[in-house]
């Protein structure tokens, strides 16, 4: 699968980004603390149906930028939306990426052909330890990797560990650690507060577009209420059992499949 790497200019960045694929326009916005390169791995799943974009959210990757707020990131998206020359596009997300493609659909719902929220989180019960994002993000800073990658699997289990620190030293080793590493602090930091929707969760009631969520039990940081509150309130949104994988091919299946239906 070619995978064509281009750069799109929004408010205060310069935003890195591939494209691959061919058939009805996607585009993905990946979790924090990982990049583009994330979905790219699954070009070959997600690019045999659709024509993608996955790029940089700002304070990640190859990306630039001089402000860091969601309605910033959800500005992007428009952004690139107008590069491509796409009047509409599916638009999903992981975690951080849902907090920003679910924004974006609230301001832009007529661009919105389906809205993927893959672990949703940034919801009124979501938890974030402030320890430990205050320890990840001394790491980053510092560029020290490896710590921020044994301080982010703190207290998992070994195998789930290690299949975090092989996901995000595949994602890092894309990139200059003396440079990504502060700009991920920077994500880290500024984020751990954000409420994407102000009026939880009344605000969800405007999209009347196709909505698909993922979720797993037992996840406080994107917590099953969260994706079920979702799902009771957006008109026709379809909630299942998110595949228990870090592979963005996994991913990229459930998807095409939730997409299809």
């Amino acid at each position: 699968m070619d995978i064509t790497p281009f750069r799109v200019q929004s408010k205060g960045a310069d935003l890195a980004c591939v494209k691959f694929g061919e058939g009805p326009p996607l585009l993905l916005a990946h979790p924090i603390l990982f990049s583009k390169a994330f979905y790219a791995s699954a070009a070959d799943v997600f690019g045999a149906r659709f024509s993608c974009v996955a790029f940089d959210q700002r304070c990640h990757g190859d990306t630039t930028s001089s402000l860091f707020t969601p309605a910033a990131l959800a500005e992007d998206i428009g952004a690139i939306l107008d590069a491509m020359k796409w009047d509409k596009a599916a638009i999903g997300g992981t975690s951080f990426g849902a907090a920003t493609t679910l924004l974006y659909a609230l301001s832009n719902p007529a661009r919105v052909s389906c809205l993927i929220q893959d672990l949703p989180g940034f919801g009124p019960a979501s938890f974030r330890d402030p320890f430990q994002t205050s320890r990840i993000s001394a790491a980053l800073e510092d560029a020290d990797l490896e710590d921020a990658a044994n301080q982010i699997t703190a207290g998992m289990s070994e195998p789930r560990a290690k299949a975090w620190k092989d996901a995000l030293f595949a994602d890092w080793k894309n990139f200059d650690g003396a440079k990504l590493g502060p700009k991920m602090a920077g994500a880290m930091r500024s984020s751990s507060s954000w409420r994407i929707v102000g009026r939880w969760p009344d605000e969800l009631q405007k999209l009347t577009i196709p909505v698909r969520i993922f979720a797993v039990q037992g996840d406080p940081i994107h917590p099953w209420d969260v994706a079920q509150t979702m799902a009771r309130t957006i008109k026709g949104a379809r909630l299942s059992t998110r595949v228990q994988s870090l592979a963005a091919a996994a991913i990229a299946q459930q998807w095409i499949d939730a997409l299809a239906s």
